[in-house]
């Protein structure tokens, strides 16, 4: 038995639900659509950094700096005034 399907049903059946797929997609991709392009690994880093709740943006007194250390023969420490121990530099900033 083959059944016909006429204009109005094949709109019902079909029609409805792609309708309500592509809306339900939109939805999903449009927060990452309005965002732009991010990051991806390998590539040069191209945005500027953020520092959130940091200093404020005016220049430091020139006279009120802090002394820095003197640096020992070894390449990547410091020495401490107050202990005189040498102090590898390393961390998140991958200067070790």
């Amino acid at each position: 038995m083959i059944v016909e399907l006429s204009g109005h049903s094949l709109l019902v059946f079909v029609g409805i639900p792609v309708l309500v797929i592509a809306v339900l997609a939109l939805l999903v991709f449009a927060s990452s659509i309005a965002n732009g392009p991010r990051y991806r690994p390998g590539l040069s880093w191209w945005a500027p950094p953020v520092w959130i709740n940091g200093p404020t943006a005016t220049k430091p007194d020139p006279a009120n700096l802090p002394e820095l250390p003197e640096l020992n023969s070894a390449p990547g420490s410091t020495a401490t005034a107050a202990t005189g121990v040498a102090r590898t530099l390393g961390g998140a900033s991958a200067s070790w």
